[in-house]
Formats: C-alpha cells, sequence, structure tokens
C-alpha cells in the first residue's frame, strides 16, 4: 500500500530552513511591572484542603456499605 507521504517528515525547502536557524538577539522587556500579588494560604484554605483528604480506612467503609 502505497501512501503520498512514505516518511515521518516532510522535506524543508532552503527559505523555510534559513529562516528556522536564523539567530535573533535577546531583549529584555524592561517596561513590565511585576505584581506581588501572592495568593495566600488562610485557614479557610487548610479547612478545604483537610476536608478533601481521604484516609483508607473511610474509602473502605463506604465501599463495605454499598
Amino acid at each position: 500500500m502505497k501512501n503520498e507521504t512514505m516518511g515521518m517528515l516532510n522535506p524543508i525547502n532552503k527559505n523555510d530552513l534559513q529562516e528556522l536557524l536564523t539567530e535573533t538577539k535577546e531583549t529584555l522587556a524592561t517596561d513590565v511591572k511585576i505584581m506581588d500579588n501572592q495568593p495566600s494560604f488562610g485557614a479557610v484554605d487548610l479547612w478545604n484542603a483537610q476536608k478533601r483528604q481521604r484516609t483508607s480506612m473511610t474509602m473502605r467503609r463506604k465501599l463495605n456499605l454499598s
């Protein structure tokens, strides 16, 4: 069975290859403001994390009751 594309990769023409291999200069973004809005981890978040945790015993109890 022959397909139109027999290889894994299609050949790249010279213009595309040259564009891929050209080196670009690195620039720094000096006008960007860094926001210090770190999300805080409060008591509510700790409560939710503990609520989501399930021990193996509670999972076994639920399986036995079903």
